[in-house]
Order: structure tokens, then sequence, then C-alpha cells
């Protein structure tokens, strides 16, 4: 398990081992630690990762382990507004629950891809994403530090970008150079740890920047 909150990784990994049958527990507190482990030959049955972390996020953490094996991932969070579960299927992440959910829900999740299958529990019952949620009721889920911090002119091409704007848009709508605009999605990329536009407009959304 992967969570930069030291308090809580010790407290889940805790509940975790006071079931009926016990789950031996691995915490890490940042994902590089855990892919070196990987690299080393350490095997696990099940990763669970929080979204929002200051070293690399849940969606960019799915992709690098993507890239490198085929455990499967589920990702625990406490974000305030609805989560990017279409993200997160695309990089083949097999659950997700939220920080507020009882621990029976959180055990039920991981049996149900521990069987081999997936488990979100708050997508819409065709598999889509859930229009009405709790999410917003969750009260400051983030450590404002962890948050990267953005110029004014890097949220405004966010918003753009988000309204589905072109480079050459949103040149025009600033008043800035094609390049300019260029130059700010590169800044905006690394900061939110992405590669792609929908990526970047999601982890915005996550993370409460637009």
């Amino acid at each position: 398990m992967i969570d930069d909150h030291r308090l809580f990784l010790a407290g889940v990994t805790l509940l975790l081992q006071q079931f009926e049958k016990p789950i031996a527990v691995s915490p890490f507190e940042e994902p590089v630690s855990l892919l070196q482990a990987l690299d080393d030959g350490i095997k696990f049955d099940l990763i669970i990762c929080d979204l929002v972390m200051p070293s690399m996020n849940g969606l960019a953490f799915a992709q690098a382990l993507r890239d490198q094996c085929s455990v499967p991932l589920m990702i625990l969070s406490g974000i305030n507004t609805y989560p990017p579960i279409s993200e997160m299927k695309q990089l083949g992440v097999s659950g997700f629950v939220h920080k507020s959910a009882d621990d029976a829900d959180l055990l039920a999740s991981i049996q149900t891809i521990l069987a081999g299958k997936t488990s979100f529990p708050d997508a819409g019952k065709d598999g889509t994403e859930a229009k009405d949620s709790h999410f917003g009721a969750v009260a400051a889920p983030y450590d404002v530090e962890h948050i990267p911090v953005l110029t004014q002119r890097q949220i405004e091409v966010l918003q753009l970008i988000s309204n589905g704007a072109s480079n050459a848009e949103i040149a025009t709508s600033l008043g800035i150079s094609g390049n300019t605009v260029k130059s700010h999605l590169r800044q905006i990329f690394d900061l939110l740890q992405v590669n792609k536009r929908t990526a970047c407009v999601r982890a915005a959304q996550a993370l409460g920047l637009i």
C-alpha cells in the first residue's frame, strides 16, 4: 500500500491485518520505492495507492505500473470531487474506494479484485460514471502543500483546454503566440505529471485547480 500520509498508512495497514483472514501489508510512503521493490523481484497480489501524492500522483503511478508489470491496482483516495474513473480504467486500474467508505466496503473491493474482477462501487450500473455522488461532502481531503502551484496564466490555459480549445484558439484568446502556448502546456503537463490533454484536465479537476 502506498500513501504519503504516514498516520493514515499505518491505520489502514493495521485495519487490513485485523480482518478474519488477515492481509499481509507492505507499506510504502511514496511510489518510487514500490516500483524499485518490484524491480528487485518482490511479488504482490494487489497494490493499493493514494490518488494525490507529491512525488507521483496515482494516475501517473498506474501508467508506470502498467509499463512494468500486471499486478492489480486499486486507488484509494479522499478526493472531494468526482474521481477520474474513466482515466483509471483506461490505465488498467482494477478498482477505486473512497477514504470515507466503511471497512467492509474496502474489504469487499479487495476480495473482488483478488478474484480477478474490477470494483468501482460509485460507477453507474451500465459501467459509466455516476452523476450523483457523495464526494463533495468530504471536508478538506488535500494537504495543500502537495497541490501543484500554477500561475494565473497557466490556470487560464487549463480552463481553455477544459473547454476543448485548440492551441491556436488558446493563442488567440489570450493574445499570445503558439510557441508560448506550447511552453505553458509543457510546464502544466510536468506539474500535473501527465502527457495528454484529457489526463491534464482530469488531474486539474481532481486537484480542484479548475
